[in-house]
């Protein structure tokens, strides 16, 4: 999961450089490029919520079910503390970016264009920064959970099994595939979360900005597929859904 949040950050990077091209340019697709730039860094930052909220979930739960060290439960509060406040912060940062965007297309003031510009600089510089320390976060939070799993199957393994007459010779496994499972059927919520900010872009456009040539069909295509991607992982990983209770 570090490894695809990372490659994602990376394209979200170049496609805010391509943005900031198109705005110093005067190309009328900056408003374009920018708004879902900011949609695609927002959702990231929404899959790191759902990547720690799923697996500390599921770390606190495997800790008390097997009776292991509570640190493992502290660590995992402590990147939700060092990454949350952050990327919410990211994600307010890139509203008000978008809503002086918006404000400057409507108006002829040049120090609104300055302020857009020089708040866009910070925004980008921010959201990069963060995302370096979201890229970090995952890698050591995928590492302890690697740990925790094999503790965890070593435990169970130490336990007597009897076999049945349904599962003659029955084998220990991995108690909970914590690194993968969990963090595949995030991924599948943030493929439908995507799916529904596609809209946003949409709407932005087509009612906001009354631009009425803007066409709907790539936005349905875009949308559809999106959430058929996550449908079907959700459902593929549905018993790595963290439970509430």
């Amino acid at each position: 999961m570090a490894l695809f949040f990372g490659i994602c950050a990376i394209v979200n990077t170049v496609l805010f450089g391509v943005s900031v091209a198109l705005g110093l340019m005067g190309v009328s697709g900056h408003m374009l490029w920018g708004l879902g730039t900011s949609i695609l860094a927002a959702s990231l930052h929404c899959l790191v919520f759902a990547i720690f909220t799923g697996s500390g979930k599921d770390t606190r739960l495997l800790v008390e079910d097997l009776s292991l060290n509570q640190e493992y439960v502290k660590k995992t509060k402590a990147f939700k503390r060092d990454v949350f406040p952050p990327a919410l912060y990211a994600i307010l940062y890139l509203l008000i970016l978008t809503t002086l965007g918006g404000a400057v297309s409507n108006s002829s003031y040049v120090w609104l264009s300055w302020i857009h510009g020089l708040w866009g600089c910070f925004t980008i510089y921010y959201n990069i920064k963060i995302f370096w320390l979201e890229y970090k976060a995952i890698g050591v939070n995928s590492d302890i959970l690697r740990d925790l799993n094999i503790k965890a199957g070593q435990i169970v393994g130490e336990q007597p099994l009897e076999p049945t007459e349904f599962t003659p010779g029955i084998e220990p496994q991995k108690v909970a595939d914590l690194d993968w499972g969990t963090h595949v059927y995030a991924f599948g919520r943030f493929l439908g979360f995507m799916s529904w900010n596609t809209w946003l872009v949409y709407i932005y456009f087509r009612f906001i900005m009354g631009d009425i040539q803007t066409p709907i069909w790539p936005f349905i295509l875009v949308s559809a597929l999106l959430w058929l991607g996550g449908f079907f992982l959700k459902t593929r990983y549905q018993d790595y859904r963290p439970k509430f209770h």
